[in-house]
């Protein structure tokens, strides 16, 4: 999986959201710096000296284990498709509004 990706960063993001309070606290601390604060894998491994591949794997591994929570509770895809449900919601209780709207002025 690529790191860099902007899909698979709002991916993570969403992972992270759903599930950081399952990892470890040195897991979550990493992944609050890149993907919270924008840390490179470089800064990151700099402050906490170590090396960038160290840092590299140690989010790999903690986004493979979110996906698999995810796997196994969705809670990301719910949420998906709440607020997938709830714009299509809102767009029909807008389409009525018009409607309404457009017999109240009728004659």
């Amino acid at each position: 999986m690529a790191l860099d990706t902007l899909a698979s960063r709002d991916r993570q993001i969403a992972l992270f959201e759903a599930y950081g309070a399952l990892l470890t606290d040195h897991q979550r601390e990493l992944l609050d710096l890149y993907l919270a604060r924008d840390w490179s894998l470089s800064e990151i491994a700099r402050a906490k000296e170590t090396s960038r591949s160290a840092v590299h794997d140690l989010i790999r591994r903690s986004t493979l284990a979110m996906e698999e929570y995810e796997r196994r509770l969705r809670l990301v895809a719910e949420r998906d498709r709440r607020r997938t449900e709830l714009a299509d919601l809102a767009q029909q209780l807008a389409a009525l509004k018009r409607r309404v709207d457009g017999l109240e002025s009728r004659p």
